[in-house]
Order: C-alpha cells, then structure tokens, then sequence
C-alpha cells in the first residue's frame, strides 16, 4: 500500500519522500534560491506555526503554491500520516464523503481510486489550491468554502484529517495534551459542532490529528461521547491514529455543562504576555527550573544581550535550533558563541561548529560529546569515539555505539579487501582507548589480521578474550598462536598437533569452525585414527572454503587411500584439492599415472590435462619422468601429442640420447610425412651413423621403402647411404628410382633434373643417361605447349652437370660434414671452377681438440662457412658455427639430407652471392 501510494504523489503531485518540517527551509532553498524570494513565504511559515489562525493558513498555502512544486513540500511534511490515512480509512468509506481541507486533493484522489463506486467530495478554503485541485483530480466534486460556514447538504462520510488543528497549533504546545487541555486549546465544543453539521445523522465522521502537536486521542474520544456520538472507537496508537464515530439525530450537550467547561477553560487561560515582566535573574531560576516556556512568554522575541542568551538556551532546551542561533547572534558574548556551537552541531552545520568545538574540547563533558558528533558526521570514527569516550557522560553510551559500529563497517570492509594491517590498526586503536570497548565482531577481526600479519602475541591475547567470552574462535585462535602459524596452510610438521589438541576440541565443541576440524582431522590422520580422521575431514571439507577445503579435501584423499577405498573416490577427492587448491605439475602428473595404471583412463586423462595446464612439459620433467609422459600422451591422447612434447624436448637438447630419438622416430611413422617427422627420421639417422650402426642404418632405411616404395626421401637416403659406403652400383640404381618417380609420379621436372646430375656424376659414361635427358626435353616440350615456361635443359650431359654453379675466381670456401665419397666427386670439380675448397668430411674430421683447431685456423682465411648437418655432430658444428660468426665469416647450413652431389651445389649456388660479398671486401 505505502509503495502504490508513494508511486500515486510522485506522478501527479512531484512527492520524492517525505520531508521533516525542520527541514523546511533548508528545502526551500533548494528550489527557490534568492533570499528575497523566499521571505514573503517564510514570514507565512513562521505565522502558520505560531498559530495564527484561518488567516495565517489561507497566506501560507497561497504562497507555498507560488513555489515550483510547493505542494510537493507539503505532502512531503504530511507523508507518514497520509501512508497511515491510505491503509486504515479505504475500507471505512460509505456513501457520499467529504474531505475538508483537501488543499491539492492528493489524498481525496488516492481514495477515489481506492473505492471508485463511492462519491467523493473536497473542500477547502483556499481558492487557489481549489483551482489546482480541480487540474490535478478532476473526477472529484469541488467546494471552496472554509468548513465552518459551508452550506453544503450533509454526506454520508465525513474525513477531518490533519485539518481539525490548522491554524490553532504554535512550537510552544506539547506533544500530547489531556482531554480538558485539549478541549480548551483547540475550541473542541465550540468548534466541532460546526463541522458535524455537514454530516447526516447515523453518518461516519472520521479524525485524525495529523502531524501536529497537541495530541490526545483520548480527548477527542470523549469529547464525541459528551457530544451524544455513538460507536466511538480509536484505530492505531502512538502518533498515528484515527477516531472513529457515528453522529446521533442531534447533537447531545446540554448548556449548563457547556456553560461549565466554558468557565473552567477561562480559568485555566494564563495570563498574556503582554500583561507580565520578569527580570534576568528571575528568567535564570526559571531555566534552572526548567520552565522554559514561561522564560520564552516573559523575555522579548527580540531581545539582545543577556535577554538574547537566556532565551536563546530555552529554544535550546525546547529543541528550537534555529531560533535558537538567531537569539544567540545577538547575545554577543563568548558563553553564547560557546552555546551556539552546539546549536550548529543540531542543525546539521557541523563544519561552522568544528572550530570552535575543537578549542572547547579541552573542557570535556558535553563540548567533548558534541565535538564527537561532529567527526562521527565527517567519518572520522576514530576520532569521534575517542571524544565521545574522554566525555564520560552517560548520554554519549549511544553514540559509543555507533562510532563502534562504523568502525567494525570499514573493518569489514578492509578485510574483504585483504586489507589486514588496517584491520589490526583499527582493533589496536580501539583496545588502547579502553579495552572494554572491543566487541566481538571486532575481535574476531583483530584475531585473524593478527595472525595473517604474523602478530602472536597480539593474535593470543584477542584469543584469550574471545575463549573468555566462550567463542569457539577464541580456541582456534589460541591454538593456531601456540603452533605460530598463519593458518592451517603454513603448518610445517604434523608432530606440533598434539599440544594444541585441546584448545581445537574446545572449538569444536562449541561450533564446527572449518579450520578446527581440518587440524583435528589432520591430526587423527597422523596417529592413524582414519575412521575418525575421515570424519572430521569430510565435514572441513564440507564446510571450510578455499584452500582450507582444499587441503581438507587432499588429507581426505590421503585418509580414504589408507582405508583402501576405491581409486576413483581417492582420486576425486585429489581433483577437488587441486580445483581450489592447486597442485604442482608433477603431483598431478603422477596422479594420472595412477589413475592409467587403476583403469581410469578417463580420469588419467583429466588430470594429465590439469597438469599440463599446470605447467607440465618436457622442461619441468627428468629423463625417467619423461618416458612415463610419453607413454601416457600416447595411450590417453595419441602418438601426436607424444610426438609433440618429444620434438620440443629434442630441440632443446644439444646431443639427445638415442633412445629417445628411437623413441620420437616410432612415434612419427604415423604421420611420416610430416615436416617434424622427416627432420627426426634425419636426426636419427644421423645418429645411428655416429654410433657407428650402419647396418641399422640400412634396414631401417629398407623397411621404410618396404613401407613405401615412391618415397622419395627415403630413396635418396639410400643413395647417400651407399654412396657413403662406397657401393657405386647399388647407389645409382637408388638415383635411378629417384628420377623416375620424380619423373614420372611426382612430375617435378627439377627434381628430375637434379637427381639426373647425381646420376651422371655417378656414371658420367653411361649413355643410357641420355635417354632421360631427352625424357627431360620432351616434358619441357610438353609443358611449353600448355602454355608454362620450363627451364630450358642444356644440350650435353656436360653442360648440365655444370649449369649448377657460378664460375669461381679462387674464393675460399671451408666446408664441414658430408662423407669421403662425396668429398672426393666435389672437390675436384669445385677447385675446377675456381673455387679454393677445405673440405673436413664427417669420416675423417672426429670431434676432438685437434679438429677443432685445424677448422677454426683455416675459418680466419675463409670466404665462407658450410656445414652439411646431417653428417656432422652438434659439438662440432655448433662451435665451428659460433667461431666463424665471431670472426664475420658467412655461414650456411644444409639442413637435413644433402640428396648428393647436386643437393649440395644448390646449397652451394644459393650461397655463392656471400661468398662473393666477402671475397670483394678483401679479407685474405
């Protein structure tokens, strides 16, 4: 109903919340800005609240009209007791009803939307809020006419609410008045009667007194009873209430006993203002009494001096703050000015009183309590309580309170923040200013920023007071100071368990705290209590969060593998340890090991993932770790993904075991064609050759052709293999092959063209040769006639062994790797074309120091530097490669096979511009 209601005025009527009448100026100002413009209405508000009469009313609803949005203020002021009117007089309603004194019409038209089947009526006195009221609620009758001389026929219902008291209400009244005070101040008998004529006998008159001062529900109730209405009954208590009555035929009070409450109201009338005088000495005692309402009837409004400051502490004492600071302006004295601070400080200025606040704080008690309002106002909590502490006065216990409770807020906050030293710099401050003060919440706070910040003797002694106060943190804490650690993650040996064993029992005993079970768990694990370590770690895990569970849920783990549960539940347990509390790569690679070695390969597999997420590769692994991860890549992911991890650890290790290249080469025979897959089959070839194993060499090399015959690689793998060998034969039967499924199958003409060259190197007589030579041509042919431009072939078999090759005009060229064989065709033919060669093959050079030092003496006089690095070691090569580009000598390397003679002078062609470069530059 408040929402409906609140969501109603703030559509038609601009009502935002309500609005505190003592702050009624202060909101005026925000909407009218200019002084000026605002004294014709604030002179109108002063007359309303000093009970000016019909008058006073009519002038201040008319001004307040003038104001951009004014009603809203009004029903701002009257907000709480309309929600109460929108809740209780709904369902009371009957027949035709009139509002009296319905200014605007918000409340009369939040009812006709309530009960739309009735009548509804409005009346008020004030013709421009009658004219908006017609605008604003357009589907209810309008009356202007002030109720005690409307002609109007009666109505069935009757609403006198928060209108019966307009205009007969001042500041000085009380808040709650007996009936005969009642009846006297508000003309009750003479006045209702004239209202009560608009109602028909048996009709409903309903009353509610509003927000005005001068309540007595009792009052009205059996001011209706004299007055003959029947049914009389009071709805709601306190500020907010509602009478209810039916009027009788004709109204019941007989004149002798009106005659008679007449004469007492004109006995009790005090004597007026104007007819009396008081002396200052007099109005003292009289504030020392605590009769401040005849201190403000005796001393003029006006006053200055002394008169000034006398009245200016009765508004004080009266609550009227802001005529009170006016009174003081004009006191003019420094006990004044003193009072008016605390004046400020209850208007809400606490900036305008702090200067002064602060010089008076010296002389303690209520200065000290004011001066804590103040900073509690500015958020300087600490400095508030400190104030409100040294006051020593009874009525600051409130405000203690509160200052303690902002200060616990940002405490809680910091600690959500991780922002632990000012937690403990909160609870210190606290504790040295009386350690009384410490609640429990701030304990509990200062305990844990203790024990994260290492402080244990601190952290024991807010244990020690938390135990006192029977906490089960008090407990924990005690024991996590005894044990000097931060948390349960930071203990180092199970073995300090014990001592503490009943400080956690006591914990428990009083709340299931995740860190206590977790160390009581952790503990019967140790002495082999697995039943009731389980226990007490399923409900840690349960319960606690973060790396406290997980470190429960890895004990668990640890437990349940002791009781010899199954793998999977053991396991499980480890998962949820590492989700919230990670393991390191290793743990989780041996885990998956494991669970592949238990049958849970779906299992194996998770954890493998983690751990590679983790981290886990080829680096963080020893050399007997890393089989156990291939294996396990390759049964779980397949041989790609254990390729893959192998190749990368391969290319990081300058002189791999062989092992582990037999290893990558099986791997790679299911994707052999694969670039990865030729450059390992290259390296373990290389290697067999160093080991000396030549005849594996060659089966592997058959085996492979077996596999697949057209292969090209493999096929000039074999001829270099006899080349090597020495077997010439046999190596230009492989050549052969190679031509023709490069000819042939794969239709690569240049191919063709350069395994043709090996050919004729091979056997430079063999007239056959010239048979695919003009093989060679008609191809050519063939693809000039579809239109491309093949690279013309030379006549001879002459002229094309030496087409590869620039003419040398006596460079120096060293050379490293290749075998004897291939050494001894080329060089001949290179020194014919110029070329100065050095040439230390891979049979004859070795790796020692000597070798090294022939190689690195004939670099200072070279052009050029090239390795072929499939026959020659990493520790030869690399060395050679790093001195010669210390000396700024040009290096090329033949990665993987040199496919013979004619591989190598492609390599050679593609590097002869640096040699060129480097012999022009003069370096002999």
């Amino acid at each position: 109903m408040p929402d409906e209601l609140r969501l109603y005025l703030k559509e038609r009527f601009s009502v935002l919340g309500p609005v505190s009448p003592g702050r009624f100026e202060a909101e005026l100002a925000k909407r009218v800005g200019s002084p000026a413009k605002r004294e014709p209405l604030l002179r109108a508000w002063r007359a309303y609240l000093s009970g000016g009469g019909r008058e006073a009313v009519r002038s201040f609803y008319q001004e307040i009209l003038k104001v951009p949005k004014g009603e809203a203020l009004v029903y701002g002021m009257h907000l709480p007791f309309l929600e109460f009117y929108a809740r209780e007089v709904p369902s009371r309603l009957e027949g035709r009803v009139l509002e009296v004194g319905a200014f605007t019409g918000a409340l009369v038209g939040y009812l006709q939307r309530k009960r739309p089947e009735l009548s509804f009526h409005a009346l008020d006195g004030v013709e421009e809020a009658v004219e908006l009221g017609k605008k604003r609620v357009p589907e209810v009758a309008w009356h202007l006419a002030w109720a005690e001389e409307a002609d109007l026929p009666p109505f069935d219902t009757l609403l006198l609410l928060s209108v019966f008291p307009e205009g007969l209400v001042d500041q000085e009244l009380e808040s709650r008045l007996e009936p005969e005070a009642f009846w006297k101040r508000f003309s009750f008998f003479e006045r209702l009667p004239l209202f009560a004529r608009l109602l028909r006998p048996g009709g409903l008159l309903v009353y509610g007194h509003g927000p005005f001062l001068g309540k007595s529900p009792e009052g009205v109730e059996e001011g209706l009873r004299r007055l003959g209405f029947q049914e009389v009954e009071r709805v709601g208590e306190g500020e907010y209430f509602l009478v209810l009555a039916r009027r009788p035929e004709a109204l019941a009070l007989e004149e002798e006993w009106l005659e008679e409450v007449l004469r007492e109201e004109e006995a009790l009338a005090p004597v007026p203002a104007l007819a009396q005088s008081l002396d200052l000495a007099e109005a003292r005692e009289l504030l020392a009494a605590g009769r401040y309402a005849e201190v403000l009837v005796r001393l003029p409004e006006g006053a200055t001096g002394e008169a000034a400051y006398l009245r200016g502490r009765a508004l004080f004492a009266l609550s009227r703050f802001a005529e009170a600071e006016e009174c003081l302006k004009r006191a003019m004295s420094e006990e004044a000015e003193d009072l008016r601070a605390l004046v400020l400080v209850e208007l809400g200025q606490y900036e305008r009183a702090r200067g002064r606040l602060e010089a008076l704080a010296g002389r303690g008690g209520r200065y000290r309590l004011y001066l804590g309002r103040v900073y509690l106002s500015l958020g300087r909590y600490a400095d508030a309580l400190r104030q409100f502490v040294e006051s020593g006065l009874p009525e600051a216990e409130g405000y203690v309170r509160e200052a303690l409770e902002r200060i616990t807020e940002r405490m809680r906050r910091f600690a959500r923040e991780g922002e632990w030293a000012e937690v403990s710099r909160r609870a210190e401050f606290v504790e040295d200013l009386a350690p009384g003060l410490l609640t429990r919440e701030m304990l509990r706070l200062g305990l844990r920023a203790a024990l994260l910040q290492g402080l244990f003797a601190r952290a024991e002694r807010y244990a020690r007071r938390l135990a006192d106060l029977d906490e089960a943190e008090g407990f924990l804490g005690l024991a996590l100071s005894a044990l000097r650690v931060r948390s349960p993650l930071d203990l180092r040996s199970l073995e300090e368990l014990k001592p503490v064993e009943p400080y956690l029992t006591e914990a428990l005993a009083r709340a299931e705290i995740p860190e206590a079970l977790l160390l009581l768990g952790m503990l019967r694990e140790r002495e082999g209590r697995y039943r009731e370590a389980l226990y007490l770690l399923e409900r840690a895990a349960r319960h606690g969060e973060g790396e406290v569970a997980g470190l429960a849920f890895h004990h668990l783990a640890q437990v349940k593998r002791a009781l010899r549960r199954p793998l999977r539940e053991v396991l499980g347990d480890h998962k949820r340890a590492h989700a919230l509390r990670a393991y390191p790569a290793p743990y989780l690679f041996r885990l998956a090991q494991e669970a592949l070695a238990g049958d849970e390969e779906v299992l194996a597999r998770e954890l493998l993932s983690r751990a590679r997420d983790a981290g886990l590769s080829e680096e963080g692994v020893g050399e007997e770790e890393l089989e156990g991860l291939l294996s396990l890549l390759e049964r779980l992911e397949g041989p790609w993904a254990a390729f893959s991890v192998l190749y990368q650890a391969l290319s990081r290790t300058p002189r791999p075991p062989l092992e582990l290249l037999a290893l990558a080469y099986r791997l790679s025979r299911t994707f052999r064609e694969s670039p990865e897959a030729e450059a390992v089959r290259g390296q373990y070839l290389a290697a067999l050759y160093a080991e000396g194993r030549v005849e594996e060499v060659e089966g592997l090399l058959l085996q492979e052709l077996r596999a697949h015959p057209q292969a090209l690689e493999v096929l000039f793998d074999l001829a270099e293999h006899h080349e090597a060998k020495g077997d010439w034969r046999q190596a230009a039967e492989y050549w052969q092959k190679a031509l023709e499924v490069a000819l042939y199958r794969e239709k690569d003409l240049e191919l063709a063209r350069e395994v043709l060259r090996n050919l004729l190197f091979l056997r430079p007589h063999d007239e056959s040769l010239s048979l695919y030579l003009e093989e060679l041509r008609a191809v050519g042919r063939g693809l000039a006639a579809l239109g491309e431009e093949p690279r013309a072939l030379p006549e001879s078999q002459e002229e094309l062994l030496e087409e590869a090759l620039p003419q040398f005009h006596g460079e120096h060229l060293l050379v490293v790797g290749g075998h004897t064989q291939l050494r001894s065709r080329l060089k001949p033919f290179l020194e014919s074309r110029g070329l100065q060669v050095d040439w230390f093959d891979a049979d004859s050079a070795g790796v020692g120091k000597e070798a090294l030092r022939r190689i690195q003496n004939r670099l200072e006089k070279a052009h050029g530097l090239m390795i072929v690095s499939s026959y020659v070691g990493h520790d030869l090569s690399e060395p050679v490669r790093l001195e010669a580009e210390r000396l700024g000598v040009p290096v090329h390397i033949i990665p993987g096979r040199a496919r013979g003679a004619t591989g190598f002078l492609r390599a050679l062609k593609a590097f002869a511009p640096e040699l060129f470069k480097k012999a022009l530059k003069g370096v002999q």
